[in-house]
């Protein structure tokens, strides 16, 4: 009898060994969902992700809800048994409050990135954070960009009448970057010039293809002469927007002559090129490196402070774990 008490014993080490050691893998998997992978900015981040991942000796289980909520909510329900932490790019914020509930019942940390989830369901679950660009920045910075340009171009007032015709390519209504970025970006404007006049803003739902059809639209019935200027909530529409005034013989490569000056946010990789070409005339650094930084950080830490992981980070969380990364600089052609 002795014995078998024993050898239960020893068993039952060796079992606490073994979970241990399950449990020490398992802290080194994470969950990642995104919204949908065929958009450009989201394709990139995912690469900086699982870049830096490598780099800490991370692994990560990859899931693209392709722009779909209904997958998106049966992908993240799946994975909840295995108790690790999910990073998710919500596809919409209305299940955040079932998002939040579940990983509350498993125990397991939960970062949103890029859109936002609903901020108040943030406040009563101490290991969930939201990490975005500072998108109030971005609109500030992208409104320096057009009155530097205004200022040294008058030109961009093509006819002559004294009135500039903007257009504004917006992302989808219910993200907070687009509400940020555009209202930001037309209240600086208007505290500088009375001869702005949005002629159209155009829902390109951060997509170069939406945002290419709905210009395309937009020329077909008022004519490109009712384009003087374009302002877009991210380079993806702002690529989309380029192809459209390429086809009417504008920003072919040469600034000198049919040339409307396009503005973006991101400086994903074909808007870096296309300023190098003289077609696009600028965007802003997303620092998306930081902000990889950052959730990883608040995904694999065992903190749950948010005054001792600011030190960490360096940065401001705010009450409901909102976590704003600054814009690091302007890219721009004069």
């Amino acid at each position: 009898m002795k014995f078998k008490v024993s050898h239960l014993s020893i068993l039952a080490v060796l079992l606490t060994g073994i979970s241990s050691n399950v449990n020490a893998v398992e802290q080194n998997k994470l969950d990642v969902f995104y919204y949908s992978l065929s958009d450009q900015y989201i394709s990139s981040f995912k690469e900086q992700l699982d870049s830096v991942a490598k780099e800490q000796n991370l692994t990560l289980e990859t899931y693209d809800a392709n722009n779909d909520a209904g997958t998106q909510e049966l992908q993240i329900a799946s994975s909840l048994s295995n108790h690790q932490t999910k990073i998710i790019n919500l596809v919409q914020p209305v299940i955040t409050d079932e998002v939040i509930e579940n990983c509350k019942k498993e125990d397991s940390r939960l970062v949103f990135f890029n859109r936002q989830p609903d901020l108040n369901m943030l406040d009563g679950f101490a290991k969930a954070w939201y990490v975005e660009g500072d998108s109030m920045q971005a609109g500030q910075l992208q409104a320096e960009m057009v009155d530097n340009y205004i200022k040294k171009h008058p030109e961009v007032d093509r006819n002559k009448d004294g009135r500039i015709s903007a257009i504004l390519l917006t992302g989808p209504q219910d993200h907070q970057a687009t509400y940020l970025r555009t209202t930001t970006v037309i209240n600086e404007l208007s505290g500088k010039y009375n001869n702005i006049d949005i002629k159209a803003k155009l829902n390109g739902e951060f997509d170069s293809f939406k945002a290419r059809g709905e210009l395309e639209n937009f020329v077909i019935h008022n004519g490109v002469d009712q384009v003087e200027l374009i302002i877009c909530n991210n380079d993806a529409m702002a690529l989309g927007a380029l192809s459209v005034i390429n086809n009417e013989g504008f920003n072919t490569g040469d600034k000198t002559k049919n040339y409307i000056p396009v503005f973006g946010i991101d400086a994903i990789e074909p808007a870096l090129k296309a300023i190098e070409e003289n077609k696009l005339e600028g965007t802003l650094v997303n620092d998306t490196k930081e902000q990889v930084k950052v959730i990883l950080k608040l995904a694999t830490s065992k903190e749950t402070d948010n005054k001792k992981l600011e030190k960490e980070l360096k940065l401001k969380i705010s009450k409901n774990g909102t976590v704003y990364v600054p814009y690091t600089r302007v890219i721009k052609k004069n």
